[in-house]
């Protein structure tokens, strides 16, 4: 069975009999690794862990080692359980997947195998999703787990600060999300740790500046809005402070890269009279809103000659990290100035 709904799943796991094989997918990797916990716990109940849980690398998956750790006698009840994390079903060889077909015709009656799988498990897409659905139908379950909404996240946070008797008001969730870059795993771990900072109060935005830490997703809009508002010097300190902590120049640039694209979309929903909604219902930015609403923000400040000259730069610079010897803290401090002379020349053109 195909789980779309979260609520379907817990359903199964909960009140009926295990199956033998689950394929976990979907963008919301700590959703993934929450349940792949819970089925592992449920199936392990009454047996040995040390001989019945079997792990593997899926990005090495060889099918009939699975089939041969599934085989084997549970040791002291329970069953044996196949964990298999991290695995790309297009991407295994067409051999591997054949014999997971194979497989799956039969797989042993006291056995749980669960695959976790790196992304999307999209039927429509791909035609090994849809073999796999149709021969997991008598024997396993398929759960598909997607970014949750900012409403959805701002409850799990309250939830988790009520841990700690602290209570988090929306505006500060706002600011935390952000920082979070909408990440569920993120969100859990930097709430437990300000919540238990502020035992019994409420959390308040400076208990933020305190305790969390922005990921790069976050900085990196502030180094466009830097670029957009015509401070070099902060540009410029924020592009230091990225590279000290050692990230990825790429990374760095696809960052600030999606910032920009925001802001294009949003230009371009403007101009064509839509807003935010719009633009949520056209694009995927379940869980991060707040993107939308920032970049609807610095509308008014960037042409659209600025915004279609920045995409290309960064297309340029990006190619340029990947096939270029010259340094990568060059091409950025370049990419930088480009930016500066670029909104220079297009900011009275709209």
């Amino acid at each position: 069975m195909l789980h779309i709904k979260e609520e379907t799943f817990i359903r199964h796991i909960r009140t009926e009999k295990l199956s033998r094989f689950y394929i976990l997918a979907g963008q919301e990797n700590y959703l993934k690794e929450h349940y792949q916990a819970w089925l592992v716990k449920r199936a392990l109940e009454g047996g040995n862990a040390d001989f019945n849980l079997h792990e593997f690398d899926g990005g090495a998956f060889k099918c009939r080692d699975v089939a041969d750790a599934l085989e084997a006698f549970p040791m002291m009840g329970g069953k044996n359980c196949a964990l298999v994390k991290g695995i790309d079903l297009d991407k295994i060889p067409l051999t591997e997947y054949n014999k997971l077909k194979d497989f799956l015709k039969d797989p042993p009656e006291e056995s749980v195998a669960i695959f976790v799988c790196t992304g999307d498990f999209n039927t429509k897409k791909s035609a090994r999703c849809r073999t796999l659905e149709k021969l997991l139908e008598p024997v396993g379950q398929i759960a598909v787990f997607y970014k949750r909404s900012e409403s959805d996240l701002y409850r799990f946070a309250v939830d988790r600060a009520a841990k700690f008797h602290a209570s988090l008001p929306r505006n500060v969730f706002r600011t935390l999300n952000q920082m979070c870059g909408g990440e569920m795993l993120l969100l859990k771990n930097e709430t437990d740790k300000v919540a238990a900072y502020c035992e019994g109060r409420e959390i308040t935005p400076l208990d933020l500046e305190t305790c969390c830490c922005p990921v790069m997703e976050t900085t990196a809009f502030e180094l466009s809005r830097a670029v957009i508002y015509g401070n070099f010097d902060k540009a410029m300190e924020i592009l230091g402070q990225l590279l000290y902590l050692k990230e990825e120049p790429v990374a760095i640039v696809g960052a600030l890269a999606a910032g920009f694209i925001d802001i294009y979309r949003a230009k371009a929903a403007s101009l064509a009279g839509k807003g935010t909604s719009q633009i949520l219902a056209a694009f995927d930015y379940r869980g991060r809103d707040f993107r939308v609403r920032n970049a609807m923000m610095e509308v008014s400040r960037c042409s659209t000659g600025f915004l279609r000259g920045a995409v290309v730069l960064l297309t340029e610079a990006d190619t340029q990290l990947k096939s270029s010897r010259i340094k990568d803290q060059v091409i950025l401090e370049k990419l930088i100035t480009q930016l500066f002379v670029l909104r220079k020349e297009k900011e009275r053109i709209d």
